[in-house]
């Protein structure tokens, strides 16, 4: 997770690290807290209070990822480890681009 500089909006990652080192640019996809009785869309992703670096329950918007200078990021946070979230993220993804899975 990462912050960027200009508006505070928050990020996760999900370009591979080795691609990061070589170009100046990362995809990302942002976060945003979720309000009480906001419905999780199957192209997003719920994230619990307190996880990750992040202080409130989130919302990974994957329909919303975009390349971004790496120069416009300010502080790194949090890491998603876990492998059923890693997942989640993936169908989101893979659920927003249409892409078949057989």
């Amino acid at each position: 997770m990462v912050q960027n500089k200009a508006n505070l909006d928050q990020f996760s990652y999900i370009s591979e690290d080795y691609i990061n080192d070589l170009l100046n640019v990362v995809n990302v996809i942002p976060i945003t807290s979720r309000k009480e009785g906001r419905e999780i869309y199957p192209n997003e992703v719920l994230l619990k209070e307190n996880s990750y670096g992040l202080e409130n329950e989130s919302i990974l918007l994957c329909h919303q990822i975009r390349s971004i200078d790496k120069k416009r990021l300010s502080k790194k946070y949090g890491f998603i480890q876990n492998d059923k979230i890693k997942n989640e993220i993936f169908d989101a993804i893979i659920f927003q681009f249409g892409i078949p899975i057989s």
